[in-house]
């Protein structure tokens, strides 16, 4: 293979050793090599003698049947180029940590063309994880886009997270109460989801939580209103800078406990909010913050008139919905007779001159089709060493919950002592557990003719699963569902994209995040809850 830059370098005496060859491609439809350099932001711009002479060289040291085509690229070190990069890095090539990262933990400076950068990985994840194989795989990958020299330093955080649900995203307490009610007429916002929590859980929680990181924002609650009170405060930005702008202040009192509440609101809607009678009833959407004298208060975005009647919402309720044979450490899922459908892509919606009924939507995909949406925990990331040590999962059929599996899975080796910290599953917990090709096989045969689902699953749980199916000779070809990409595309505007953000987004119940059942059946309410909207 030639040198490329040495040959080019001793051709010109050392006139461009400042390039650096990013990309080389053979069009064949034009029969044309073309050459893609990257020079250093500090260099100035190539000149059009520069780059014929270039060019006509490559033509004589390639010798192949057809044109060379230069092209040049500069190479700025701007903090946002280099980040961009380092996310694409992990998306391609470590999306196990995807739902652990974002732009915020990463950060750059250089002097010259020295650029160092620090990472910061919560401090479990990177228990796991080979620190240095991760800090060469992106030392490579930006020394291939950026011409610099780069110093790569991963750092760990103490965000909190005990399993893939990150229940740092949601308020610190042992579950979640939450009620129904009905949404009678928008005031401010639209699309509150109608399940509010109770009050003093939240109150309760936020006394609690120490962590700066903890997620208060987007909380539902519902009471009747009290004390509104109108004010005023000059806007110091804007358009309307200098002018008087509308708040209020009231009290949100629900069944158990009170909460004092703020509410900045746009002058069409002052009118609305000023009208509003004491003791009304309302839901509202908003963030928790220290407010004046350190109380704790409700900064409300959004509200609507309710309904005051309550519908308990069962932390089992699952229970009612699924039918199975309970084993200890083994689920065996009972037959059931569903009317057989023909199987539907979920990816192909097909053409819509051939249907009646104009186009498919993503909820009659969901409705036509069976789904199982699965979770796994593992003994660490690296799906080529690592083992499955619990499958659980949810069968949807047609739309409704119908199915339960869970097993935990014996593994060869000890499950290491940070990884048992992290998903709390321990040795003695899978001791008298059958082994991987057992619990493959029979999950294998219970997924047939299904589509597969699970939250970051593309880039984590499905490599597991079809390299202990290739094992035993079975090929899991089924089509899948990632509920993290689809959040990402939805109309969910989030911080992250983490399956308990999400969940807490959405309005829904999670507890017991330990078990990949739990998982599981989290992400199938997320499934659900996100083909509505």
């Amino acid at each position: 293979m030639i040198d490329l830059m040495h040959e080019l370098n001793k051709q010109f005496n050392n006139k461009y050793n400042f390039l650096k060859p990013f990309e080389i491609e053979y069009d064949k439809t034009q029969s044309l090599c073309i050459v893609t350099f990257l020079y250093p932001y500090d260099v100035e711009d190539i000149t059009n003698q520069q780059h014929v002479e270039i060019e006509k060289y490559l033509e004589r040291l390639f010798l192949i049947n057809g044109g060379v085509k230069v092209k040049f690229r500069k190479s700025y070190l701007d903090e946002k180029l280099i980040v961009s990069a380092i996310l694409e890095y992990i998306e391609s090539d470590k999306k196990s940590i995807v739902p652990y990262l974002n732009e915020n933990d990463i950060h750059s400076s250089y002097n010259g063309r020295t650029v160092h950068v620090v990472i910061s990985l919560n401090k479990d994840v990177l228990k796991i994880l080979d620190k240095l194989e991760l800090e060469k795989g992106i030392k490579e990958y930006l020394n291939n886009n950026f011409i610099a020299y780069f110093d790569i330093d991963i750092n760990s955080n103490d965000e909190i997270i005990s399993s893939k649900i990150d229940f740092a995203d949601i308020p610190a307490q042992k579950a979640k109460r939450r009620y129904k009610v009905t949404i009678d007429e928008e005031i401010i916002g639209k699309d509150i989801t109608p399940v509010p929590q109770y009050i003093k859980d939240i109150k309760e929680a936020f006394k609690k939580n120490t962590s700066s990181d903890a997620n208060f924002d987007s909380i539902i609650l519902s009471g009747a209103i009290s004390g509104l009170t109108r004010k005023t405060y000059k806007a110091k930005k804007g358009k309307h800078i200098g002018e008087d702008k509308p708040y209020y202040t009231f009290v949100l009192t629900d069944s158990e406990e009170s909460i004092d509440c703020v509410m900045f609101c746009s002058i069409s809607a002052d009118k609305k909010i000023e009208n509003i009678e004491d003791l009304s009833m309302v839901v509202c959407k908003g963030d928790i913050k220290k407010g004046l004298s350190d109380k704790i208060t409700y900064y409300i975005k959004n509200m609507a008139f309710a309904s005051p009647y309550k519908e308990e919402i069962k932390e089992d309720a699952i229970e009612d919905e699924i039918e199975y044979n309970f084993v200890e450490k083994f689920i065996e899922p009972e037959k059931k007779k569903v009317k057989e459908e023909k199987q539907i892509n979920l990816f192909d919606v097909g053409n819509d001159s051939e249907r009646n009924d104009g186009p498919v939507t993503y909820t009659d995909l969901i409705n036509k089709n069976k789904i199982v949406v699965f979770d796994i925990e593992t003994t660490g990331l690296d799906f080529e060493k690592c083992e499955i040590t619990e499958i659980g999962a949810v069968k949807i059929e047609y739309g409704k919950v119908t199915e339960k599996f869970s097993s935990f899975v014996k593994t060869n080796e000890p499950i290491p002592l940070e990884v048992q910290n992290l998903t709390h599953i321990t040795n003695e917990m899978i001791a008298d557990a059958p082994n991987i090709d057992v619990v493959i096989n029979k999950f294998y045969e219970w997924c047939k003719g299904c589509v597969l689902c699970g939250h970051n699953a593309i880039g984590f749980d499905i490599k597991f699963i079809k390299k202990a199916g290739e094992k035993v000779n079975l090929n899991f070809d089924n089509d899948i569902v990632d509920t993290m990409l689809i959040a990402r595309q939805s109309s969910l505007k989030l911080k992250n994209y983490k399956l308990g953000t999400i969940v807490d987004a959405l309005g829904l119940t999670l507890e017991g995040a330990h078990r990949a059942y739990n998982d599981a059946y989290a992400t199938a309410q997320v499934l659900l809850e996100l083909s509505k909207i």
